[in-house]
């Protein structure tokens, strides 16, 4: 084996360590989600980006935002729809900062509840803390989209 083809064969790794970690960051976060889908309605409702008569659309967003982080999760583990799955991922982190910043801005005392009670290492109303954790998985995110799966991915074949 060359020392040419070594170099791929490492990022193939890394980006499998940053798909594994990245996935299953987010299915823990939406099984969070997903066993108290009424408390998480409520920390939507808190950052009031949604109007207070559009209920229907926190109700709704209380449950699509959990799924779609659990399917793009399990999708990563696998190293299925790698690129589509950490697009969506990458898009659903934009989105969190920008909320986070809207109520920095507003100043207002808000809990984030992104992993449940485990808010590792971010802890209290949403801060700079949470805006530079979403930017860390969103550089991971990012890197995942832009390489591709990496190794021991089911999609591998298709991206050579």
């Amino acid at each position: 084996m060359s020392t040419a083809s070594k170099p791929p064969a490492a990022l193939g790794g890394l980006v499998l360590v940053l798909r594994l970690v990245l996935g299953g960051l987010f299915i823990f976060a939406a099984v969070m989600k997903l066993s108290s889908p009424a408390a998480f309605a409520m920390a939507i409702a808190a950052f009031k980006v949604i109007p207070a008569h559009a209920d229907h659309l926190t109700k709704l967003s209380a449950y699509a935002v959990p799924w779609i982080e659990l399917v793009c999760g399990l999708c990563l583990l696998a190293g299925a729809w790698t690129r589509a799955a950490a697009l969506v991922i990458s898009t659903l982190l934009v989105a969190f900062i920008a909320m986070i910043l809207s109520t920095m801005i507003r100043e207002m005392d808000v809990t984030c509840s992104c992993f449940g009670k485990f808010e590792i290492p971010c802890e209290g109303p949403v801060g700079w803390c949470h805006v530079v954790r979403n930017a860390v998985l969103l550089a991971i995110s990012v890197f995942v989209l832009w390489k591709g799966p990496g190794s021991l991915a089911l999609d591998r074949e298709s991206t050579r």
